[in-house]
Formats: C-alpha cells, sequence, structure tokens
C-alpha cells in the first residue's frame, strides 16, 4: 500500500468513515492518516506516542465488524504475520482491538515502492537485479512455507522494495490477507484449502487456484514466483487474455511464452527455470523455495553476475511511505 489512497471498491460514504479515525489518539498510538484502504481493511499511517516511532496501523472496516467469516480471516493474517520471524517477511509488531471493538494490528511503516511500481515507472530491471529481488523473495517464502503458510496472493504489489544505506534494497513481502494454513479448518465447515473458492489475484495466479480444482499449495505460490520473476525480465506476463475468463483459459491451458522471445539476453538456463516454475501441474514444478531459490542461484554465478544475495539499488532516488492495502 503506497503513501496515497489505493484502489479500492468501498464508496466515499465508507472512506469518510474510515477518515473519521485521523487524529485519533488511541491504544497509545495517534493515528495520522488514511494510507489506502480495500474490501475488508483500511491501513494508517501512526505514531506510538511510547516510542515516538512511525508505524503502520492495519484495521478492520466498519462493515465488516460483525461478519464471523471476514473477522476470522483477518485475526488469522495477524497471527501468520506474527508467526513468521524473517528479514523479507514484513512482521506484525502488535495487536489489539479499537475502542469499539475491530481488530487490529501494527507493522513497521517502510519507506520504498512496489515492484510492480518501479517495473511500470521504470520499465523491466536488468537479470542481475531481477534475480536478487527473487533470491530475497525466495528467501521470505520459504520461511513462511517452513511456518505452514501459503500466501496465495502473490504479486508486483506485494513485492516492497526498501533502500538500505549503500544503496541496496531489501525486499519485503507484504499483505497475507490471503494467505491460509493447508488443511486447518476454519470453523466455518470448510479446511482452508477446499476447493471451490476463489482467492488472489487472477493475473498472478496459478492454474490449480485461477481453476479451483485441487488444494493450494506451496507450489502454487512458486508459480507466482515464476510469474513475478517474469514480469520483472519483461514488464509482461507469459499469459495472455483480454478479460478475465480468456485470461483464466490461459494459464490453464495455454503454454507459457519463452522468456527469450520477450528478452534475448537472458541466459537460457533462467528460460528453463521460468518453464518449469510456470508449469500446469504442481508436481512438474519446483517442490521448494530453497529448490528454486538454489536453481536460480547457479544461473546467477554462470552467468557471471553478482551474486544474487548482492545489493540491488532502485532506479529513482525518491521514495514512498509504504505498507499495504486489503
Amino acid at each position: 500500500m503506497v503513501r496515497h489512497r489505493g484502489r479500492s471498491a468501498v464508496t466515499s460514504e465508507e472512506t469518510l468513515q474510515e477518515d473519521a479515525l485521523a487524529g485519533v489518539a488511541t491504544q497509545g498510538l495517534v493515528i495520522e492518516g488514511l494510507l489506502a484502504e480495500g474490501g475488508m481493511g483500511a491501513v494508517y499511517a501512526a505514531r506510538d506516542l511510547a516510542t515516538d516511532t512511525p508505524v503502520a496501523l492495519k484495521v478492520l472496516r466498519r462493515e465488516h465488524a460483525h461478519d464471523p467469516g471476514i473477522v476470522n480471516r483477518f485475526t488469522r493474517e495477524v497471527r501468520f504475520a506474527r508467526r513468521i520471524d524473517h528479514p523479507n517477511v514484513c512482521p506484525a509488531l502488535a495487536d489489539g482491538r479499537l475502542e469499539d471493538g475491530r481488530p487490529f494490528y501494527l507493522m513497521p511503516l517502510y519507506e520504498g515502492v512496489t515492484l510492480g511500481d518501479e517495473v511500470r515507472r521504470h520499465g523491466p530491471l536488468s537479470t542481475e537485479r531481477a534475480l536478487a529481488i527473487a533470491d530475497q523473495l525466495l528467501a521470505g517464502l520459504g520461511a513462511m512455507h517452513d511456518a505452514r503458510v501459503v500466501h496465495r496472493d502473490l504479486q508486483p504489489d506485494n513485492i516492497l522494495l526498501v533502500p538500505q544505506a549503500g544503496g541496496g534494497v531489501l525486499v519485503k513481502l507484504i499483505d497475507l490477507g490471503f494467505a491460509h494454513e493447508p488443511g486447518i479448518d476454519t470453523g466455518d465447515g470448510y479446511t482452508t484449502d477446499s476447493p471451490g473458492a476463489l482467492v488472489g489475484t487472477l493475473r498472478f495466479m496459478s492454474p490449480e487456484q485461477a481453476l479451483r480444482s485441487r488444494a493450494i499449495t506451496e507450489r502454487s505460490d512458486l508459480f507466482a514466483v515464476g510469474l513475478l520473476l517474469w514480469f520483472a525480465l519483461t514488464g509482461e506476463l507469459p499469459f495472455r487474455g483480454s478479460s478475465d475468463v480468456d485470461m483464466l483459459v490461459s494459464i490453464v491451458r495455454a503454454a507459457p511464452i519463452p522468456l527469450r522471445r520477450r528478452r534475448a539476453d537472458a541466459p537460457r538456463e533462467l528460460e528453463a527455470i521460468l518453464t518449469r516454475a510456470l508449469a500446469k501441474h504442481p508436481d512438474a514444478r519446483f517442490q521448494s523455495a530453497a529448490e528454486m531459490r538454489s536453481a536460480l542461484t547457479a544461473v546467477a554465478e554462470r552467468a557471471g553476475a553478482a551474486h544474487p544475495r548482492a545489493v540491488c539499488a532502485l532506479q529513482r532516488s525518491s521514495t514512498r511511505r509504504t505498507s499495504r492495502r486489503r
């Protein structure tokens, strides 16, 4: 969520209700202003009065306060964010409830840009930068999977690039609003991986997620990483569709466009890795984030690139406060 209003389906009246929190002092915080909003939650810039530290506060939207299913999903997001301790995953610093009973949690308020913003504004990344970002992303994703959490919404605006001293970039995986723990009963009669519920961002879904035909697992996330890397290198996607239905059919049935057709300077080994990552059946993909990360490291080393754990600079000097909407 960038430091302006995020895209939202909410009405202006609902937005005004959320804006009413700006300037409120609560739970040892002063809420400074609305950063962005989505269907489930709104995120504010706030300040921790005890430490005088800027933070991001994500709170459940008012209209969902009495919906058990959405409240459960929000609290699950908080639980997952607190469970995963890794430098490449945005943490939950604390959580609680506002005076009106709505749950909230606090996150660091980062200065940075999303991968989506970076590519849209400056074009495709160099192979070295793309591999460096993918390496950190897979490191964080591996920690998430080790904690038995599947993200389910890996897309460019959920990958945050935070500038570091010396010109480096720290990658932060953000927004666990759609995350789930495979096989766990949600309390509403369904397990979190039950077929039938379409969640996530269609253009970055695996076939099983788009078709809702089988359980969504860690390998579904790895399909999305393949799409993210393809996007970072080309500014495009390997599947085409003029409508949501066409895109769904392409994801499920069409072969991905070969990387080197859009990026002739890409190593052939990298094209092969993305072809494997984008296999239709989960069994044909990489089986873990560590396995995919190792394969990409080998490509970078053979290509004579900087080690993928090296710094990767942003193409612009100015950044904005960032967290994420939903």
